[in-house]
């Protein structure tokens, strides 16, 4: 269906700015990288959806009404009935309009009902997507911004929430209780012990563990400002802010799940690329080229980059053409503020007829976020971890109106609910478990991964459950 596009220019206000006057509100939502990023590129911010499709307690709701069609498939019907042509707004920007939201871990039982294991510990939704009329992209680079829209009223509504763009106030820092886990430092390293032998015995290959390490506090929580603290200080490029009712889902994610575009000819092309392997950076140059080429010769490292790889090319022959999954990168070296991970790349061409939802469902759950062979993997991860994991390991990302896509490993996470009287914030952290890990040196690399999220929450770095 083709529809007249509204594009206008608008002044240009920095995307956290613009985005505070929406602060609260239920589905608006801001995909933006982190401010030291190599590519800052585009970002997006939606507001005001048209219509909402959610997943939670096995119910499929498409603007609150029960639906027969499976999640997914009713995910592909919102997908479709909203094709337009994006030579209709070309602003350069890689969306504006569409669907918008995440899929969480959970949502892989659906998929693959013999790994079903524990539900979601929270009120939010285990999946939802709302589809938006008009959004508003910043091209970080140039500074300049665009409204795009196919619909009147949701540009005008979208613009008007603009109006009193500020940057976010800085509300008092609010003081929380003691950092919990789910685990002990001696119950984690017992729970990657077994791991490794169940590896040994030929189970399964890799198994990825996490634990939850979580606060709570009586004071307000602003999601906006915490979100802006953490970007204004990473250099991850898929930093998002996610606000729902139930709560707000923040991810500092530097892995890319999945993204499509369009090579000409009506065909798309796909590309994935995995994050395993990681290390602390250095105080000093020579410690930081140090732990870089540690990593980049860690045997352990390579083998757990390399197998999930594998994977994941497996994965994409399923919905690619013949010869065209090629490996662009093995176990190349990705640094970040805090971290050096090691990151593979492959593409591919899709097979004609198929579509963003295919390729969700071929490549769900990430292979990095559960291991090998992912169906073992994610029965070991639901029986050592007793809890489900909620947004936490699975996507986010839209949609385009035009057949594109993107999404992001859901990874680097902070899940903010209401509990009585009390904010609660869970963060989230794993890592991968192979034949060759160390129980010890698997439990540190988790809190070398929280601590941009501690730090944000005023836990020093040496901070421990």
């Amino acid at each position: 269906m083709e529809r007249r596009m509204i594009k206008e220019e608008l002044a240009w206000n920095s995307p956290l700015a613009a985005f505070a006057p929406l602060a609260g509100c239920a589905h608006a939502h801001l995909l933006h990288a982190g401010e030291h990023a190599a590519n800052s590129g585009w970002s997006i911010l939606v507001a005001h959806p048209s219509r909402l499709l959610s997943v939670q307690a096995g119910r499929t709701l498409l603007d609150g009404d029960d639906v027969t069609a499976t999640p997914f498939e009713a995910l592909r019907a919102l997908h479709r009935e909203r094709s337009v042509l994006r030579k209709l707004c070309d602003v350069g920007a890689p969306f504006f309009t569409g669907l918008v939201g995440y899929v969480g871990y959970e949502m892989g039982a659906v998929l693959e009902p013999t790994a079903q294991g524990p539900v979601s510990p929270f009120a939010l939704p285990d999946m939802n997507f709302a589809a938006y009329d008009a959004a508003v992209l910043f091209d970080n680079a140039n500074e300049r911004a665009f409204l795009c829209a196919h619909d009147e009223g949701a540009a005008e509504a979208l613009k008007s929430s603009l109006v009193d763009a500020r940057d976010p106030v800085k509300a008092s820092a609010p003081q929380f209780d003691r950092l919990r886990s789910n685990f002990s430092a001696e119950s984690y390293q017992a729970a990657v012990a077994e791991i490794v032998e169940r590896i040994r015995d030929g189970e399964f290959f890799q198994a990825n563990l996490s634990q939850r390490l979580e606060v709570r506090t009586k004071d307000p929580v602003s999601a906006v400002e915490s979100f802006g603290s953490i970007v204004k200080q990473s250099d991850a490029l898929f930093c998002a802010l996610l606000q729902y009712r139930e709560g707000t889902v923040i991810s500092n994610s530097p892995e890319r799940l999945f993204s499509i575009s369009a090579i000409g000819d009506g065909r798309w092309r796909i590309l994935a690329e995995p994050i395993k392997g990681t290390r602390p950076r250095g105080v000093d140059t020579q410690s930081d080229e140090a732990f870089a080429s540690e990593l980049l010769s860690d045997p352990k490292d390579r083998a757990e980059n390399i197998m999930i790889t594998d994977l994941t090319r497996n994965d994409l022959s399923r919905i690619c053409c013949n010869g065209s999954v090629k490996e662009e990168e093995i176990c190349a070296l990705l640094p970040l503020a805090r971290v050096y991970h090691l990151v593979s790349r492959v593409g591919g061409v899709l097979r004609d007829g198929l579509d963003p939802i295919d390729a969700l469902t071929a490549l769900f759950p990430c292979g990095s976020v559960t291991g090998a062979p992912k169906v073992q993997a994610m029965k070991a991860i639901s029986e050592f971890e007793g809890v489900g994991r909620g947004p936490y390991c699975g996507a986010i990302g839209y949609i385009g109106d035009d057949g594109v896509a993107e999404f992001s490993v859901a990874i680097r996470t902070m899940i903010i609910e209401n509990k009585g009287a009390n904010t609660q914030i869970v963060c989230p952290v794993g890592g991968g478990v192979t034949l060759r890990s160390d129980p010890q040196a698997e439990y540190e690399e988790t809190l070398v991964k929280a601590q941009t999220m501690l730090k944000i929450l005023g836990f020093q770095e040496d901070a421990r459950p």
